[in-house]
């Protein structure tokens, strides 16, 4: 399968709807991370319309230098545009500019991103050329054990949790993880695992969630997002960090 990222973008912003809500919360999850680190460099896989940095820097983050690198011409150029200090953009595909991208950051974030390649294990083996003993490499990905996929699969609709939905197809996400899928080959890749979770409970597919929003209220959208990190398993998202072992 090879990647078109010109279609891949206009399948994304056409696509939005409830991601709207997966962005908000994904984000959260990773300026939770970022909070926790308190990393003074960071390499970002990806960065999408809305700029992870940006929502650090507006929470009290700081850093020395934050790299973004990102194939697409329309995200590139948005990243360029911010005023953010310590901010440079890369455009290309991760793998194909690893020359370019600096040695042992204290954090490497691939945030929404692994399912969506059409070699993960290519892209973990780039990365890990990358890290230093000290970097923390945070993954997040969709969770192929979200209660949504469990519910779909109790009702017949599908016969497998790991199952590629439409939606995946139309993003060119050839893959669904679970959490023990990740882990395994994270080490696989000589990493060693230091922190697992997730975030969210979606009960529903993106279609049935997008219109209950706004009747079920903020309040219960963050208990869902908290619910998820009690209940990673069952979590609409899963993360892992991991250091060279």
């Amino acid at each position: 399968m090879t990647k078109s990222i010109t279609s891949y973008t206009t399948e994304y912003l056409d696509d939005f709807g409830f991601e709207a809500e997966m962005v908000r919360y994904r984000r959260q999850l990773v300026l939770e991370r970022l909070a926790h680190h308190s990393p003074q460099t960071v390499i970002e896989l990806g960065c999408g319309a809305d700029l992870q940095a940006k929502g650090y820097w507006d929470a009290g983050g700081r850093w020395s230098d934050w790299t973004i690198i990102e194939p697409s011409q329309f995200f590139s150029d948005h990243a360029r545009a911010s005023p953010l200090p310590g901010l440079r953009v890369i455009q290309g595909f991760f793998e194909n500019v690893t020359e370019q991208v600096p040695n042992a950051a204290d954090l490497m974030l691939c945030s929404g991103l692994l399912h969506e390649v059409p070699d993960s294990d290519q892209l973990i083996s780039a990365m890990r050329q990358r890290m230093g003993p000290e970097t923390v490499l945070h993954i997040n990905v969709p969770n192929a054990q979200s209660i949504h996929r469990q519910l779909a699969q109790a009702m017949g609709l599908i016969d497998d949790v790991k199952a590629i939905s439409p939606r995946n197809a139309s993003l060119q996400q050839p893959r669904v993880y679970d959490l023990p899928d990740l882990v395994a080959q994270l080490e696989d890749h000589g990493l060693s695992v230091t922190a697992t979770g997730g975030h969210l409970v979606k009960p529903f597919t993106h279609q049935q969630m997008e219109p209950l929003v706004s009747d079920l209220g903020r309040e219960v959208m963050n208990g869902l997002y908290e619910l998820g990190k009690r209940l990673p398993n069952l979590a609409s998202e899963v993360f892992v960090e991991a250091r060279i072992a």
